[in-house]
């Protein structure tokens, strides 16, 4: 998956009720009932992740040379999820959590 497509899904579950869209650089634009405007970019922003890792309980190390790893310590099922950023594995850990991602 690409970072607009994580950012556009985890948008999605998380504001099930707002209008989703993504700009061309993969940021997500999501518009609430109220007609405001927020952006999010998971893959790329601490501001945006950071609050899912806490609440979800994801822990995110270093793997390898360019490899981090997420997963959700040991919850049922484990989840555990590789990408090149951290915040890029935790965002994908969340959406394998949640079934949006295989």
């Amino acid at each position: 998956m690409t970072d607009a497509d994580i950012n556009l899904v985890i948008a999605e579950i998380e504001y099930p009720d707002a209008v989703t869209f993504e700009s061309e650089d993969g940021t997500v634009y999501v518009k609430n009932h109220k007609g405001i405007f927020k952006r999010y970019n998971y893959c790329n922003n601490w501001e945006d992740i950071g609050p899912i890792i806490e609440r979800e309980k994801i822990t995110v190390d270093f793997w390898d040379y360019k490899q981090w790893i997420a997963h959700n310590n040991g919850y049922t099922p484990f989840v555990k999820t590789r990408a090149e950023t951290p915040m890029k594995a935790a965002a994908m850990c969340y959406l394998k959590m949640r079934g949006g991602v295989e």
